[in-house]
């Protein structure tokens, strides 16, 4: 196997199934089996069944493997699990190289000849209804269902809960679950990706798995941009945060979510570099006004989420309850720094350390390299490609960046307050 210009190699089986191999010099191998059908992919009546299947296929047999052999197997590998997201399912793994060809047979048979056996249906039916209502009991669950579905809409994609309802899933047949298997686990509508250890043989091994698949059509989902409006403000109660020993001294949690650009625009750099030193490096300068300056919070953070066309900043903190209001004005002052004087050159160069350090980290793992191709693969981007953009970002930019998307205290933006004092 040689890799290509791109430092794996990638081919595309007849059928339609897509490969891309990372061979390295480890003991081990990093992959996954991802399948373009997600909890979006379900139609009405169907909410939570793309995860039901994903529960069956991995605990309730295949044509080949009986539901001790699956699990028996899994245990035998360093790691194998399932899980399902709006757009897509995937089944991770990390192995011994010498596991490899176990791996592609159980994979492969599995997601191709599941058995919908009722009894196993039953029991991964019984699993699946605790985990939501272990997810549902969540004390800030209302809470964070708000915040999403008023920054990207009630009817958004992004907004649409992978787990479904229980009604749909309690009375849920196996003949429910073929029907979206069916729809979606196609060859075409698949991708394999491995790294490691792998043998001389590995494309004649996955060739040999995985080339009885049905081609079908690929059905990725692509998702829709972020198109906030207006401000918008939940003040809720959470009884759970009070201090009963002291009241005035409990703590509040605070979220401020904005839209922002997105992987592919052409200020994407300019606002990663942004948001790092905003809320998201260890020595933020939110935190640093917030925690250090006026004393009003010991956590503060943030997020930067730019998968699916989210293009959402967030900035997150656990406040002096009695003093909310100096900590939201804090966070609007905070972001209003960034506004008006170019953000000094010098600190732009701390980051570059940062970022080779993350490029270096990622590889050195399997999973690393699995991971940054996905990233290449899905938008287009790889690590060195980011670590060279960091690097050219100037102070201009982040001042453009800041004034474009950062909002004023009137501006674009969801406000989220959990506090315990309110009754």
């Amino acid at each position: 196997m040689k890799s290509d210009d791109k430092g794996y190699h990638e081919f595309t089986l007849d059928n339609g199934l897509f490969v891309a191999l990372q061979n390295r010099p480890t003991q081990t191998i990093a992959g996954r089996l991802r399948v373009h059908q997600g909890a979006l992919h379900e139609q009405p009546g169907e909410e939570g069944l793309a995860h039901f299947l994903e529960h069956t296929i991995v605990n309730a047999g295949s044509q080949k493997y009986s539901p001790q052999e699956i699990r028996d197997t899994m245990a035998n590998f360093g790691y194998m699990n399932a899980f399902t997201s709006q757009s897509e399912t995937t089944y991770p793994v990390d192995m011994l190289a010498e596991d490899v060809e176990t791996y592609l047979d159980l994979i492969a048979d599995a997601v191709t000849y599941p058995r919908f056996d009722q009894e196993k249906v039953n029991e991964e039916r019984q699993r699946i209804l605790r985990e939501i209502a272990d997810i549902k009991s969540a004390p800030d669950f209302v809470d964070k269902r708000i915040l999403t579905t008023t920054l990207f809409g009630e009817n958004s994609p992004h907004a649409y809960q992978v787990f479904g309802k229980e009604d749909v899933v309690a009375k849920a047949t196996p003949q429910d679950l073929q029907k979206i298997h069916e729809r979606g686990y196609h060859a075409a509508n698949m991708d394999l990706i491995l790294a490691g250890g792998l043998p001389e043989n590995i494309e004649d091994l996955v060739r040999e798995k995985f080339q009885h698949l049905a081609r079908g059509e690929n059905q990725k989902y692509v998702f829709p941009r972020n198109t906030l409006e207006e401000k918008k403000v939940i003040h809720t109660p959470a009884p759970e945060l009070l201090n009963k020993d002291n009241p005035e001294a409990s703590t509040a949690l605070v979220y401020v979510a904005f839209p922002a650009c997105t992987y592919g625009d052409v200020d994407y750099y300019a606002v990663n570099v942004l948001a790092k030193f905003l809320c998201m490096a260890s020595s933020s300068h939110l935190f640093n006004k917030l925690s250090r300056n006026m004393g009003l919070a010991y956590d503060v953070g943030g997020d930067y989420d730019c998968s699916n066309n989210k293009g959402a900043l967030s900035i997150w903190g656990k406040v002096d309850a009695s003093r909310i209001g100096e900590a939201i004005r804090g966070i609007f002052e905070g972001m209003s720094d960034f506004q008006e004087c170019p953000f000094p050159q010098e600190k732009l160069k701390r980051l570059t350390g940062k970022a080779k350090y993350d490029l270096a980290k990622t590889y050195e793992s399997n999973h690393g390299h699995v991971s940054s191709i996905e990233v290449k693969l899905d938008y287009g981007l790889d690590p060195e490609t980011h670590l060279t953009e960091i690097e050219t970002v100037t102070s201009e930019q982040v001042l453009e960046a800041a004034n474009r998307y950062l909002p004023a205290p009137d501006g674009k933006y969801v406000l989220l307050l959990r506090d315990p004092l309110k009754q």
